[in-house]
């Protein structure tokens, strides 16, 4: 027998089945020891064996019962350890059927050259004694093995189960993917029915706005008809995957440690085909929504057209009336928003609840929409706006000033606030950065942004 130590107590040795190395550790460290280095040697299954005392020849072994006993017991600590604690049946088998067997052989046979020379007492302890051990160590083998193979044919009956009543989803599956490829190609010609109706109604007269109304709504309905029988089809299928897989999960978990200790994983059968399920649908509803809407844009323009016609119909005074009452109408629209707008920019923006500091961004995009009325407020034709222009124009060049001038120090001035309060230098630098760029839309937004992360809102 080797030697690895100079440990009377005996050792510990195990040994992967990917590797050639044994590693083996004194009696006194446990079999937990010897097993850790040999798994991070190598890969399951691995087998233990317990070596006798260190300087112990074999004759001396198998005279003494003292040392036959520790010898033994060492054998029952390693055995147990990878029935009990690693719970591992292929490590099992692979320890009493490995090195351990060959022991046990080696010292048998020893004992009967002995036993033909001078037989003595200690080898009838030592032959009754190794053949309780086996006895003892095969009859949980047997048993583990059979429960391995028991569990495996019920894990087994599950996985064929579920393959059965996945067979039928995974061809409507198949059929749901192929009707939403062919609904997609679709799309361009969709487009084009739209813009063919479009061009259409602008060239009607009222006569045959009355049919673009029909064509309009038909394509439309047409158009939401193969979607709306996609998505039926996506969402029964989608609660049936999804039923199918909380039946699966309830029928193999009872079995999860089992698939665990021989390192298998438990299938994902349906996440992947739902993923995708939810990806059609959503398609299928964002066109949906776009097409209406372009039904409903053509529907509108047709109504304003046959008004324009039935307009053009009338006599001259009552055309003048009309668009006196219509000049009139958007006078007031603008008016109300002009005041309301130089309302606005009269108050201070508003401050961060924390700091105290103020938030430009909504302020410089009001400042940057008056700037924008500033062509329209002076050019010839603006009477009908003249209303509102009146309110504006004193807040014109105040409004370029603040843009120029005003917000950019306010900014700046900000982001040195924020630095002496220790904030990180990224988001401060990124406003920053934009303003010395000229960007005072983006500088504000970044400044904005910056407050409200040291504010933790």
């Amino acid at each position: 027998m080797r030697k690895p130590s100079d440990d009377t107590r005996g050792s510990f040795c195990a040994q992967p089945n990917t590797s050639t190395v044994e590693d083996c550790v004194d009696a006194s460290e446990g079999p937990g020891s010897a097993w850790s280095k040999a798994k991070a040697r190598g890969a399951l299954p691995i087998q233990m064996w317990a070596l006798g005392p260190s300087g112990v020849m074999l004759d001396d072994l198998v005279a003494s019962e003292a040392e036959l006993r520790a010898w033994f017991d060492n054998i029952d600590r390693a055995v147990a350890y990878v029935r009990d604690e690693e719970k591992n049946a292929e490590s099992l088998r692979a320890t009493l059927h490995g090195r351990l067997r060959g022991l046990l052989a080696e010292v048998g046979h020893h004992q009967k050259e002995v036993l033909a020379e001078a037989p003595v007492r200690a080898a009838d302890n030592f032959k009754q004694a190794m053949t309780e051990k086996a006895s003892a160590e095969m009859e949980p083998l047997v048993a583990a093995l059979a429960a391995d193979k028991q569990a495996m044919a019920v894990v087994q009956a599950i996985f064929d189960q579920a393959g059965s009543d996945a067979a039928p989803l995974r061809s409507r599956y198949a059929s749901a993917a192929a009707r939403f490829a062919a609904y997609r190609a679709t799309e361009a010609a969709e487009t084009a029915a739209y813009a063919a109706l479009s061009k259409q109604a602008s060239r009607s007269d009222i006569e045959g706005l009355d049919g673009m109304d029909q064509a309009v709504l038909a394509a439309a309905r047409e158009a939401s008809r193969a979607p709306n029988e996609l998505a039926a089809e996506v969402m029964t299928l989608s609660a049936e995957l999804q039923a199918f897989a909380v039946s699966f999960e309830e029928a193999i978990a009872p079995h999860k440690e089992f698939l665990a200790t021989h390192g298998a994983v438990v299938p994902d059968m349906t996440s992947g085909a739902l993923r995708s399920l939810s990806a059609m649908l959503g398609y299928a509803q964002r066109r949906v929504a776009r097409s209406d809407a372009t039904a409903t844009a053509l529907l509108g323009g047709i109504a304003l057209r046959r008004q324009a016609l039935d307009i053009l119909r009338m006599d001259e005074g009552a055309r003048e009336a009309i668009a006196r009452s219509r000049i009139r109408q958007a006078s007031e629209v603008f008016g109300e928003g002009a005041r309301a707008r130089a309302a606005a920019l009269s108050a201070a923006p508003p401050v961060s609840e924390k700091l105290g500091l103020p938030l430009l961004a909504e302020r410089c995009g009001e400042l940057l929409a008056l700037v924008q009325l500033r062509p329209l407020c002076e050019a010839a034709g603006s009477s009908w706006r003249e209303a509102g222009c009146a309110a504006l124009r004193e807040r014109f060049d105040a409004a370029e000033a603040e843009l120029r001038t005003g917000l950019p120090r306010e900014i700046a001035a900000g982001l040195a606030a924020l630095r002496e309060k220790g904030m990180a230098a990224a988001a401060l630098d990124v406003a920053q950065a934009r303003l010395d760029a000229g960007d005072v839309k983006g500088a504000a937004i970044a400044y904005d942004a910056a407050v409200r992360g040291a504010e933790g809102t």
